[in-house]
């Protein structure tokens, strides 16, 4: 299994509730398709680097996991089903001890090194 990280970026109008709840929905998807969740970051409601669909602000959650490559497009297609998820984004995990001491630029090659499950 494969560490990866999944950002989701909800529509503003979502309250601490209602993230929770599609949170707790990410989280089950995960177990249920035999991944396991390792930490859950809730960002909370931040300002867009550009606007999405008229809008300046959206709900951001982290989630850092343990799963198969197949996995990925799975909980991706699920997430983009949602109409109020405005963007996700999974990539693979690299450790920070991995890329102490090395160039900024080179810190994606050594964590793409790590291999995946495919």
């Amino acid at each position: 299994m494969t560490k990866y990280e999944t950002v989701y970026v909800l529509d503003p109008s979502f309250d601490e509730n209602a993230a929770n709840e599609e949170s707790d929905r990410v989280s089950g998807w995960i177990t249920d398709l035999g991944g396991e969740v390792v930490e859950v970051q809730k960002w909370g409601k931040r300002r867009l680097a550009y606007e999405i669909n008229k809008k300046r602000d959206g709900v951001y959650t982290l989630f850092v996991w343990n799963g198969a490559g197949s996995m990925v497009k799975e909980v991706e297609r699920r997430l983009r089903l949602n109409e109020s998820v405005m963007r996700v984004l999974t990539t693979m995990y690299v450790s920070p001890e991995l890329t102490q001491g090395v160039p900024e630029g080179e810190a994606v090659a050594a964590g793409a090194d790590a291999g995946d499950d495919e």
